[in-house]
């Protein structure tokens, strides 16, 4: 399991300015440990995103059980996931500020 951080202040502050030369770290999807629990941390970049999940292979597509939340205004949405396996196929789910919905692959995906 890669030694994933949190994403701080600082990472939002680099990435803002365009001189975040490790974007690949804080955003996507990362398999991670929090305290006794493995599981998956997601992060997207959506500014204009009236809501993000995530959907895939663990939760039947289902758009409404994993939210992501916004993470102030930084436009970065993050969610915590506790058992995902690696290789699982997924998506973010991404509500538009107009109410369309469109499902996106991660760009940051690897």
């Amino acid at each position: 399991m890669n030694r994933v951080r949190d994403i701080s202040d600082y990472d939002r502050y680099l990435f803002h300015e365009g001189r975040h030369f490790r974007s690949y770290r804080m955003l996507g999807a990362h398999r991670v440990q929090r305290g006794c629990v493995e599981g998956v941390r997601f992060a997207v970049w959506a500014p204009h995103a009236r809501a993000v999940s995530v959907v895939g292979d663990f939760n039947g597509w289902n758009g409404v059980d994993h939210a992501l939340t916004r993470s102030g205004s930084s436009g970065i949405w993050e969610l915590f996931v506790p058992g995902i396996a690696e290789g699982t196929l997924y998506k973010y789910r991404i509500e538009a500020g107009d109410g369309g919905v469109v499902d996106k692959a991660d760009p940051y995906a690897f």
